[in-house]
């Protein structure tokens, strides 16, 4: 049941590429009402209760919340540059990043067959970026945001990893996100406050509500029973979902590049779940 709701956050998010490509708005308007109505739905969740916690724990909130922040601002403005293939892709770098992440703060126990299966897992994503950039450099350009989007990301699930077993999955997601909405507000308030059409807010609530209310509440709770790494690697099929998603409803055909970077990193997560076995 653990695993089926974990697989079942990751097929939510995996909508997140193709309602951002879709939109017409800038990213920082995109990051900030995803952050803000995410944060509503969760404030709404807790009963609109509010807590206050000891100086180390909110300085981890305002840590994650910045990392939430800095994350979709970097993710949704690939997708301006790049196919959806190549915004998804550097995604399944997490779980490297966040795997030496939880070895040097948790001391997690990292075998050496997880260790190739990350080191594949990137070595698809530098194949992807370097053949792009031969292609075209703002292709290149758009895989470099989305994988920098992506390191915030996964510290963003280190800091989880720590603290939501402590204060409980709503209350992280809901300081996380709130946190990250001031931050992207005051970023850049003028692009926000702006008139949007039906369809926008459609997109807007879909992301917020769907994707990191519902989709991401199943994601972090999971923390509570994998370790950050197991959870990074299941995250990595998102972007393995995106692409068959945009193939299904745009025909958007990944570049050569990005079929083998994709397929690279494939053979890794298949080695990387085997070694769990």
């Amino acid at each position: 049941m653990k695993k089926l709701l974990l697989f079942l956050g990751v097929f939510i998010v995996s909508f997140s590429g193709i309602m951002i490509k879709v939109s017409d708005s800038n990213p920082i308007s995109i990051s900030f009402y995803r952050c803000l109505i995410a944060s509503f739905l969760y404030i709404t969740a807790l009963k609109w209760k509010f807590k206050l916690f000891d100086f180390k724990k909110e300085i981890l909130l305002l840590i994650s919340g910045t990392f939430v922040a800095l994350h979709f601002y970097f993710w949704i403005s690939s997708f301006r540059h790049t196919t959806i293939a190549g915004a998804v892709i550097p995604l399944m770098v997490q779980p490297f990043f966040t795997s030496l992440l939880s070895f040097l703060i948790y001391n997690e126990k990292v075998s050496l067959k997880e260790i190739f299966s990350t080191l594949t897992i990137l070595l698809g994503v530098i194949i992807m970026t370097t053949f792009d950039a031969k292609i075209s450099l703002e292709l290149s350009f758009g895989d470099v945001l989305s994988l920098i989007g992506t390191l915030f990301l996964c510290g963003f699930i280190t800091v989880g990893r720590f603290i939501i077993p402590i204060i409980g999955t709503l209350n992280f997601n809901m300081r996380s996100y709130l946190i990250a909405s001031a931050f992207l507000f005051f970023l850049s308030y003028q692009e926000i406050f702006r008139f949007f059409p039906i369809k926008e807010w459609v997109i807007f609530w879909g992301l917020g509500g769907g994707c990191s209310f519902l989709g991401y509440t199943l994601i972090n709770n999971s923390l509570k029973f994998f370790k950050a790494g197991t959870v990074s690697i299941a995250l990595v099929g998102e972007p393995v979902l995106s692409i068959v998603w945009a193939w299904i409803l745009f025909g958007e055909i990944p570049t050569f590049s990005q079929i083998i970077g994709l397929l690279t990193s494939i053979l890794g997560i298949i080695s990387f779940f085997r070694s769990k076995l």
